[in-house]
Formats: C-alpha cells, structure tokens, sequence
C-alpha cells in the first residue's frame, strides 16, 4: 500500500506543481483587455501591448481542457466571439497570457499528492508497513 501512495503521491506532484508555479510566477503580470476571436474548438482570444497583438488560449493554469484543448460544450457557452474579457499576460514575454489567474486544480493536486505522501511516510516510520 505504501508504493502506491509513493506513486499517487509523486504523480500528483508531477500534474499539479507546475500550476501551482505559474499561478505563483504570475503575481508580477500586468492586466489588459481582450477580445474573443474564437470558441471552436477552444477560446481563442486577442490583445495588445504596446504595438503588437498577441493571441492566446490559456484560461486557467490548471492542467487540462483550460491549456487550450478543446472544452466541453458547456465551457464554451461562457465564451462569445466579440466578447470584451481582461486576462493577464508577463510583461517580460506578452506571449505568455492567462484569462484567470487560478489554479484551484493543482492546488487540488498537490495537497492531494502531499497527503499520499505523508500517509506513505507515516506508515513507514509506524513500523505499520509489510
């Protein structure tokens, strides 16, 4: 029991630190306006800095459908082309860009990974391990 909580644990480390690390990163980007190019078969959205326009498809830093994957009818019904949305993008690379700032799944993810772990290291300190 004690490996599968090491590899739960370290698999769901893996899927959710990096989240958690862009979320983190992000503090320091700098908010503007968008626009909705696009919902098929992602949102696709529109913004400029300074001269350039830019487009991206992040919502969220979670992993998953909101990395730009294609997203689930009901997901695309929040989105409508034309539509005025803020999002955040780094100011060291405008290419970088997320509608949300969150990352509530990974956060999800790693304290799940976090309890695995800990469930796997108190077991095996207990003397309860085989």
């Amino acid at each position: 029991m004690v490996t599968v909580w090491i590899i739960a644990g370290a698999f769901l480390l893996f899927r959710g630190v990096p989240g958690v690390v862009a979320l983190w990163r992000s503090r320091s980007w700098t908010g503007s306006e968008c626009s909705v190019v696009d919902v098929r078969p992602a949102v696709t959205y529109a913004y400029r800095v300074g001269g350039d326009e830019f487009t991206g498809r992040r919502e969220t830093f979670d992993p998953g459908p909101g990395s730009g994957a294609a997203v689930s009818d009901a997901g695309r019904n929040e989105f409508v082309a034309g539509q005025i949305l803020w999002l955040w993008y780094d100011p060291q690379d405008p290419r970088s860009s997320v509608l949300r700032r969150s990352a509530s799944v990974s956060m999800l993810l790693v304290a799940m990974g976090l309890t695995s772990l800990a469930l796997a290291t108190f077991t095996l300190f207990s003397g309860d391990a085989p």
